[in-house]
């Protein structure tokens, strides 16, 4: 594993306060389901995503550090078994189905208004069931991007220029692959039976899996295209070091290539390295080992504090009829990604807004990681089954492959990458899973000789417009737990009653830290829990100009408390810092939930 010995060295930004841009990034959506009898997956992806039979991302003389690092003592590297105690997913709603496509309208998008992304189909009595690949099929195997070598370069560019060049009425051309994002994340559907509850693939639970199903199919039509079954996406590498936290070199060097895209921000090409606190606006740092550093804890964070309790990694629930509520750790991040490469200028086209986003190939590209970070987090749980439930796991989608056949998909058939056959390149080091990342940081902080102690209170029962910093003093249900405790019921600090404009963007981070006797906050703000990005989505058309989007924000700080000694104390100071867009809060509180027992 490559050194992290940079960690110790350098600083964490104590308060990361950026010039505030009323500006935009991008919108969202939701599935549905078919009922069909295709056979439900067995969950048994190693962390390359594949049948824990052949070499994995984490190997064994790895994985006890890892687990250890990450799951704090609640996984054994032998059973690598969920052993945390909980209740079952309530038995409630019905799954996600299919919508109805004959009543497909124009989608809703960010700063520009009503658009026409409808596919060139609308009768699906012809669609089949998804039947997994032959298994004698090589398995595609997915690589960093930043390493790919000329020749797949080469080929990668080729698949794109055929699928640019296909009539754009076929549904395997790259303007109707692009258009599939907007259709299921701008409002383009509504759920079977409804007229005003869209179908949402963000901000839920159905995030992770549709987006697997989706460039399943994209990578399967672009192999075809160039005659190659073994044809594979890479990925961008950003939960890497310097090279990988780069966008990668062939979508920005030449522009005249198949896979440039001229709607992006040029002041992030390389040797820019993605920055996950950026802020509409903002320069480039110049501490490059601080971004690194500060990026890699984040998706620690991502991992450690959700590891039982899925929904905080992959998103709220969501049953049929419902509305979607909070995006889980996971695609926070990945929103952040979509606004670093997207323009700055509203309505910050292409990668920086949801209905266009797949207009540009470093779309596909950057999703592959996004894939890639879900294979892995299912690996450090033991493999088991995310959502143990019915409503996520016969929810069905539809898709086209490259055939131009309708396929009906259900989230069931996504849980294995190697039935799906294509894995993840296995000799590819994994810096922000090192034990300790955030003590690291915290020993490397300096302490401030002037305190400058100002006074705290608890955040009250009105809500408040999050125009400046709030500091609120927060009490926990328990202080001192013990480790059963902590294996029984994760403790969680819940921001609930977030409102922000449907159809803007707005962002706001979390920060944690230690009291000062008993209602007094430093100057320090403490660690980061964690942030809200909300990016804009479709609602009912009458409402489209003044609908608010209603969410509760969920962050797990197990960890984060025991990281920065806070263990002992009942109440911490809860920090919310405004970085752009309309926002206002009604309440923090600290929950304990119970862990989920789900395993395979």
């Amino acid at each position: 594993m490559a050194s992290l010995s940079f960690l110790a060295t350098t600083t964490s930004s104590s308060s990361p306060l950026h010039r505030r841009h009323p500006r935009k990034v991008v919108p969202s959506t939701t599935p549905r389901r078919f009922h069909t009898s295709c056979e439900q997956v067995a969950n048994t992806t190693d962390a390359s995503g594949g049948d824990d039979k052949g070499s994995s991302i984490l190997r064994m003389d790895r994985r006890n550090v890892l687990l250890s690092g990450l799951g704090g003592g609640l996984y054994g590297a032998a059973g690598l078994g969920l052993l945390g105690v909980g209740e079952p997913l309530a038995a409630i709603g019905a799954p996600i189905t299919i919508p109805d496509l004959t009543k497909c309208h124009k989608a809703t998008a960010d700063g520009i208004g009503k658009v026409e992304c409808c596919p060139p189909y609308q009768d699906i009595s012809g669609a089949i069931d998804f039947t997994f690949p032959s298994s004698s099929k090589a398995l595609r195997v997915r690589k960093p991007a930043h390493l790919l070598s000329d020749e797949e370069v080469a080929k990668y560019k080729e698949a794109y220029r055929l699928m640019k060049a296909l009539p754009e009425t076929d549904p395997r051309s790259f303007m109707q692959q692009a258009n599939v994002h907007c259709q299921y994340c701008n409002g383009a559907y509504y759920q079977t039976g409804t007229e005003d509850k869209v179908l949402q693939v963000h901000y839920n639970w159905f995030f992770l899996p549709w987006h697997r199903l989706y460039l399943h199919f994209h990578e399967r039509i672009l192999g075809s295209l160039i005659g190659d079954d073994s044809f594979a996406l890479p990925f961008w590498n950003w939960d890497s070091g310097l090279e990988g936290m780069k966008i990668p070199s062939f979508f920005t060097k030449d522009t005249s290539s198949p896979v440039y895209d001229e709607k992006r921000n040029l002041n992030h090409y390389p040797p820019a390295i993605i920055d996950f606190d950026y802020s509409y606006g903002d320069s480039n740092p110049t501490d490059v080992d601080d971004v690194i550093h500060k990026n890699l804890l984040k998706i620690s964070n991502a991992f450690s504090e959700t590891l039982t309790k899925p929904e905080l990694f992959m998103g709220a629930v969501l049953r049929a009829g419902g509305e979607i509520n909070s995006p889980g750790t996971l695609e926070t991040i990945h929103n952040m990604a979509h606004m670093w490469v997207g323009p700055d200028e509203s309505p910050n086209m292409d990668m920086g807004n949801f209905y266009s986003a797949g207009r540009d190939p470093i779309f596909y590209c950057h999703h592959s990681n996004v894939d890639r970070m879900w294979s892995i987090y299912k690996n450090l749980r033991g493999k088991s089954t995310e959502f143990d439930d019915s409503d996520w796991l016969d929810s069905t989608f539809v898709f086209v492959d490259e055939k131009g056949q309708l396929v009906r998909c259900k989230v069931s058939q996504t849980q294995s990458t190697q039935k799906l056959r294509y894995t993840y390149d296995t000799d590819v080091e994994l810096p922000w899973i090192d034990k300790g990342v955030r003590k690291k940081v915290l020993k490397a902080k300096k302490k401030s000789a002037d305190l400058a102690l100002v006074p705290v209170t608890e955040f009250g029962s009105t809500s408040k417009s999050l125009t400046t910093i709030i500091r609120v003093l927060v009490s926990r249900p328990k202080k001192s737990r013990t480790k059963s405790e902590k294996e029984e019921a994760v403790e969680v600090l819940v921001v609930s009653g977030i409102q922000v404009p449907a159809n803007g963007s707005s962002r706001f981070d979390v920060y944690v830290s230690k009291p000062y006797g008993d209602d007094m906050a430093g100057p320090d703000l403490g660690e980061l829990a964690g942030y809200f990005h909300h990016v804009p989505h479709h609602v009912k058309d009458k409402e489209v100009e003044s609908k608010n989007h209603e969410a509760d924000l969920k962050l797990g700080i197990t960890k984060l408390l025991e990281d920065i000694d806070a263990e002992a104390t009942e109440k911490v100071v809860v920090s919310l810092v405004p970085r752009f867009g309309d926002i206002t809060v009604g309440g923090v509180t600290i929950q304990h939930l119970n862990t989920d027992t789900s395993s395979a």
